[in-house]
């Protein structure tokens, strides 16, 4: 299968081998699965890279509430940040054994290393707190400085070292917290052969990490191998990659080895576009957002009131170019350089993985689809056998019960036939007694009705006038609301124009003052404006003829000028000033005076109209106060018509009722005694017809019980014969089923019987899993990250490469290879995500030294966990 072109093979140039034609690229074993390129994660553990904010080392938001939380220590300045150890920071923090002389206040001082504690036997999370806060607060300073310039694509930065070191601060680990705790803060405390935590001495270990994954591998658990650097994971992969029962995963950094500026410098190194892929469009709520910063500068002068109308071109503000800092000496941390991550399947053994599952998975749905069929199979029997049992025995139930029914039906129905005949000669003689009586109520109601009809027509008319005066009446009431509504506002107009014209006639005189002395003050200006301009023009004279009297030489500057020349050029300059200036003063002092003359002109206008506008609101307020008056009146006189219009329509109302009542009584007697007539016709005609039916019934009763007698003897030997073949199909369908559930469990892990989902869900997961993983077979499907990690049995790479495709993955073991030389943020970043920790390295190895850590906790970088551990608890060392 062809590799895509996303893939880097081993002859494929990488970002080193263009930076550097010496250096070489670490091995890379090839592989027929395409590299999965992994962009820069959200933290799992933390805020996102992007969103971090340096906070102080104090555990208070981030402790549980029932744990005790220390005072945080001071935060040290600015320029001490890079010096010496801040104040008020626990020197116990670089891990040595000799106890605090001085602690602070209020804090019970810390045990020394690798010996117990006198109350809660190791320091507890108080203890992690004292040690990881300070080392934190450092990273998030660090993140934040190499973040302070944006980049299309930004390196990784130490924001997972963050994330990891909040996550043990805050319990948020795969294994066991109390242990890993144990192991970084207070190692002497843990016993000798603590199933977590596993050291191993050797200078390479090659050999005894082979034999802890292959350990893994069988047990079908899954190891992450942390080595310090992508060289030295490349040389662990060797060893593993021909295994075919150990599908391994290569994590590969990009750029690997690329030099990188310190983070104390602004001017970071461009990123090669063609060896860095891009990370993906963010989606809302990823967390990467887009600093938008003001621009620094000489900020824009604020406009002047009474500006001049001339307008000057203003420079633009420029932000000022910052200096670089020198960067220290020394090489710079991965973190400022990697920028993106790589996943490489490697080996064939990923391939005889995926290809044995998919032919599990095949022949657990071979069996999956039998069992339904199997069990759909023995329903039908089951169901057909009780079904059909129960049909023979209620056809045998019916045929007796039919019998018995014959016979006390033809007996019956001789009773009832002369019922019947005795009963219609009864019925007869009530019909005519109930015609008789019926006609006098007829003829009563008919005439009651008449009555009441003419009552309700003269109710509805008194109704409808009754209607008519209370609608006049309600108009009326509103047309006196919009009065008096109308009556107020008059009344606020006249007071609010009242007041107005008093306050206009006083400004009056003030205002005409004003715009008189504005007037003489324009005319002045532009006198002014006239002789500045005229002494300009008189100076640019003088000039001109000076010019003219000057020789060829002068004029091109080669002979020196007259002696005058340059007094009459700063005249013509000073005089050209003065005319602006005084042009300027013209212009506003015009401005002024139209001003106030506009102002004059309002206020005589509205002195002049308001007298008119006055008058118009006292009119109003008589015009509304003898409509009011008026509405008064009527309004009393169409009250007093209305009551009169609904007495009379309530009396007539209850007139028509009383009518409606003896109408309707009447019509409900006269119905009665109709109902019986029809009553007594209608059961003597049924008498009749029932005494037919009777007749008839009883002769075809008494033969329908002769063939069923016959019937139920034929039955029931049939019966007996059909029920015992049904028996024998029932136990070989039984047997059948049970055989197909039982491979069904094997397959699901459940009874289908107690849960039917199960076989449903399953054969969904199958066929997708086979789908996907012929994909991946046939290399019509590119393998996503989450599908490698989640099916490989080792992950091997760099902390940087864990952090940027790890994620939410757990692990039963972290493997550190050469752990002397990983720090406690590099071995947390893998630390979190597993469930035991081993570590392999060499006596006397130590972190390699960064340029960007100087300034840094003491002891927190400059040993690992594996240093401290193997001298603070020997005890710990295995083989």
């Amino acid at each position: 299968m062809n590799q895509p072109s996303e893939t880097n093979g081993p002859d494929e140039e990488s970002p080193e081998t263009l930076g550097d034609e010496n250096t070489t690229p670490a091995y890379v074993p090839p592989s027929d699965v395409p590299t999965v390129v992994a962009p820069r994660p959200k933290s799992t553990f933390g805020n996102a890279a992007d969103d971090l904010e340096p906070t102080p080392a104090s555990p208070a938001d981030d402790a549980p509430e029932d744990v005790p939380v220390p005072a945080p220590p001071e935060e040290p300045a600015d320029e001490e940040r890079t010096g010496e150890d801040p104040a008020g920071l626990d020197p116990r923090a670089a891990f040595e054994t000799m106890p605090l002389d001085e602690v602070e206040e209020g804090r019970e001082p810390t045990p020394p290393l690798g010996t117990e504690a006198a109350e809660d036997g190791w320091g507890g999370r108080e203890l992690v707190e004292s040690v990881y806060g300070p080392l934190t607060g450092f990273y998030e300073r660090l993140d934040a400085r190499l973040r302070e310039v944006p980049e299309d694509v930004p390196p990784v930065g130490w924001a997972p070292h963050i994330a990891a070191l909040r996550a043990l601060r805050e319990g948020r680990v795969t294994g066991d917290w109390e242990v890993l705790a144990r192991f970084l803060v207070a190692p002497g405390s843990l016993e000798a052969g603590t199933e977590e935590v596993r050291l191993v001495q050797a200078e390479r270990g090659d050999e005894v990490v082979r034999e802890i994954v292959k350990e893994l591998a069988a047990a079908d658990g899954r190891a992450l191998l942390v080595a310090p650097t992508p060289e030295r994971a490349a040389d662990l992969l060797r060893g593993l990659e021909n295994d075919p029962e150990v599908f391994s995963l290569l994590i590969e950094t990009r750029p690997a080895t690329a030099e990188a500026r310190s983070v104390a410098t602004r001017a970071m190194p461009p990123v090669d576009e063609e060896a860095v892929e891009a990370p993906p469009m963010r989606e809302p709520g990823s967390g990467g957002t887009v600093e938008f910063r003001p621009v620094t500068g000489r900020p824009e002068p604020e406009p002047e009131e009474n500006s001049s109308a001339v307008t000057r071109a203003e420079p633009l503000p420029v932000r000022p170019e910052a200096e670089p800092a020198v960067p220290e000496e020394g090489p710079s941390a991965p973190e400022t350089r990697v920028r993106s991550a790589a996943l490489r399947p490697v080996g064939e053994a990923w391939r005889h993985s995926w290809d044995t599952e998919t032919r599990l998975l095949r022949r657990g749905l071979m069996w999956l689809e039998q069992w339904p069929r199997d069990a759909a199979t023995l329903r039908s029997v089951q169901a057909e056998h009780l079904r059909r049992g129960e049909e023979l025995e209620a056809e045998q139930a019916a045929l007796a019960h039919t019998i018995g029914e014959s016979r006390n039906a033809a007996e019956g129905a001789g009773r009832a036939a002369e019922e019947a005949e005795a009963e219609a000669e009864r019925l007869a003689a009530v019909q005519e007694e109930a015609e008789e009586e019926l006609t006098g109520p007829r003829a009563e109601a008919e005439r009651l009705q008449t009555i009441a009809d003419e009552a309700a027509a003269e109710a509805n008319a008194l109704t409808r006038t009754a209607d008519a005066t209370y609608a006049r009446c309600v108009q009326m009431d509103e047309r006196a609301k919009t009065a008096q509504a109308e009556l107020q506002a008059a009344r606020q107009a006249e007071a609010s124009l009242t007041d107005e014209l008093a306050q206009a006639r006083g400004a009056l005189p003030g205002a005409a003052e004003e715009a008189h002395r504005l007037t003489a003050a324009d005319a002045d200006a532009a006198a002014e404006g006239h002789a500045a301009y005229y002494r300009l023009v008189s100076a640019e004279s003088a000039l001109s003829a000076v010019r003219r009297k000057m020789s060829f030489g002068q004029r091109l500057h080669v002979a020196a000028p007259p002696s005058n020349w340059k007094g009459l050029r700063a005249e013509v300059k000073a005089k050209t000033r003065e005319a602006d200036e005084a042009a300027r003063r013209a212009r506003e002092a015009k401005d002024a005076a139209e001003n106030a003359e506009r102002i004059r002109r309002g206020l005589a206008s509205f002195v002049s109209e308001g007298g008119a506008r006055l008058k118009a609101a006292q009119e109003a307020q008589e015009r509304l106060g003898t409509e009011l008056t008026w509405l008064a009146s009527e309004r009393e006189t169409a009250g007093a018509e209305h009551e009169e219009q609904a007495r009379l329509a309530s009396e007539s109302v209850e007139r028509a009722t009383q009518a409606a009542v003896r109408a309707r009584t009447a019509r409900q007697a006269a119905q009665e005694i109709e109902d019986r007539v029809n009553a007594a016709r209608t059961s003597r005609e049924r008498a009749l017809a029932a005494a037919g039916r009777a007749r008839s019934d009883a002769e075809t009763a008494t033969a329908r019980a002769a063939e069923a007698e016959a019937a139920l003897e034929r039955r029931t030997a049939e019966a007996a014969e059909e029920m015992s073949r049904r028996e024998a199909d029932l136990e070989t369908a039984q047997r059948t089923e049970a055989r197909s559930r039982e491979n069904v469990v094997e397959v699901c892990g459940s009874d289908p019987a107690a849960d039917p989902e199960v076989v449903p869900a399953h054969q969904r997961r199958a066929m997708a899993r086979i789908e996907q993983l012929t994909g991946y077979l046939e290399g019509g499907l590119a393998a996503g990250s989450e599908v490698l990690l989640r099916t490989a049995d080792l992950v091997i790479g760099t902390p940087a490469g864990v952090a940027l495709t790890a994620r939410d993955e757990e692990f039963d073991a972290l493997i550190v290879a050469d752990a002397g030389e990983v720090t406690d943020g590099e071995f947390l970043i893998g630390a979190v995500r597993a469930r035991r920790w081993v570590l392999l390295g060499a006596a006397g190895s130590r972190p390699p030294s960064y340029r960007e850590y100087a300034g840094a906790p003491s002891g927190r970088l400059e040993d690992g966990p594996f240093g401290r551990a193997a001298t603070a608890a020997p005890h710990l060392l295995g083989g």
